[in-house]
């Protein structure tokens, strides 16, 4: 590890809303084959901006601008740093008219500038979204964007098939393979190799329902010894928590968010815009790992996503807003000791909420 990113990691100590400084522990830092030159140094080191890192291949970046709209996306898997500069650059451009407007411009050559604008330009006019859907999502190309619009525009199926399906419906599942591999074939080939899209889909699907990386890790064991398949515990462990973070708390939210706006733009063209849901956003869901709005509520009071995800199961409902909640959990915080509660979501709830409760001694019992 670098000392950057050991430092930019032991900065992360402590809990998001609580603390402002936390412990770091490293265990046995005089070992010499665990931390080869002992516990990093704390030092400054230079920032450079992604933009102008990828500008500065110029050649490289106009080749693949240029050849962005090929049939087959797979042949763009390596190229995640042109991707997402491209997408950034094709924005501004459409936004501005030209790259030369735009701030960055200033830290780049003349004849840089004038070759981009060239290359960007022909790209431009085939793209006919919204300028509100395009800054909505300034990581995403708008090239896929565009060829997904055409996508559903050349659909013959049921428009309802295109729509996500709710994380508690038998086919979620189903519907999120589909979704993800129509983002892997027209706006970018992000849940990779094809193979593990249904993996992908799944912990997607799990993190909606609210289940706890435990659980999400448990059913994973479970599903290995199931079929028999040999398998090494700590990579699984890694191997799931990299997908929770990686796939459903940042890819999947950044690229089925965009997939959604273009469907809403599809549907409101194809007079079908009584299927969209306007209370729903994929991309907040996502990011909490929540899918109903009393789930959301319970987090937006203060309460962590393990406490919100334990009252979510007592009150069994999914419509309550924020103060529909804390009604709630004033009627029925007398009676947590009686629930099943662990003591330790009982006592965040009641701390973060003001509410009364049980008594100390019956509240906080083992």
């Amino acid at each position: 590890m670098e000392p950057h990113d050991f430092w930019n990691l032991a900065g992360r100590a402590g809990r998001w809303g609580n603390e402002f400084q936390g412990n770091i522990i490293c265990i046995d830092p005089h070992d010499e084959k665990a931390w080869p030159v002992g516990v990093p140094k704390r030092s400054r080191y230079p920032i450079k901006r992604e933009t102008d890192a990828v500008l500065d291949s110029v050649d490289e970046l106009s080749a693949y601008l240029q050849s962005r709209d090929v049939e087959s996306l797979s042949e763009l898997q390596n190229g995640e740093d042109f991707e997402q500069v491209g997408a950034y650059l094709l924005n501004t451009y459409l936004r501005l008219g030209s790259l030369s407007g735009a701030a960055f411009a200033k830290r780049h050559s003349a004849e840089t500038i004038q070759r981009l604008d060239k290359s960007l330009g022909t790209i431009a006019d085939a793209i006919s979204l919204s300028q509100d859907v395009l800054t909505r999502h300034p990581g995403v190309s708008a090239v896929g964007l565009q060829r997904l619009l055409q996508v559903f525009r050349n659909y013959e199926g049921n428009v309802e098939n295109l729509l996500l399906a709710p994380s508690e419906s038998v086919d979620a599942y189903d519907r999120y393979v589909t979704v993800m591999r129509r983002i892997n074939e027209n706006l970018y080939p992000v849940f990779m190799p094809d193979g593990v899209v249904p993996l992908h889909a799944l912990i997607v699907v799990e993190w909606l329902k609210g289940f706890s990386l435990s659980t999400i890790i448990r059913r994973r064991i479970e599903y290995q010894e199931r079929n028999n398949r040999p398998y090494r515990l700590p990579v699984l462990i890694r191997d799931t928590m990299s997908m929770v973070e990686e796939t459903a708390r940042f890819k999947a939210p950044k690229y089925i968010s965009a997939y959604v706006d273009v469907l809403k733009l599809f549907l409101i063209e194809a007079g079908r815009d009584d299927l969209i849901d306007e209370d729903f956003d994929i991309g907040v869901a996502l990011e909490f790992g929540v899918s109903s709005t009393t789930l959301l509520s319970l987090m937006e009071l203060g309460l962590s996503r393990m406490s919100a995800v334990a009252l979510y199961e007592k009150i069994a409902r999914d419509d309550l807003d924020r103060d529909g909640c804390l009604a709630w959990i004033n009627e029925h915080a007398p009676n947590f000791a009686g629930m099943d509660l662990p003591s330790l979501i009982v006592r965040e709830t009641l701390e973060v909420t003001g509410i009364s409760g049980p008594g100390e001694d019956e509240q906080f019992s083992e």
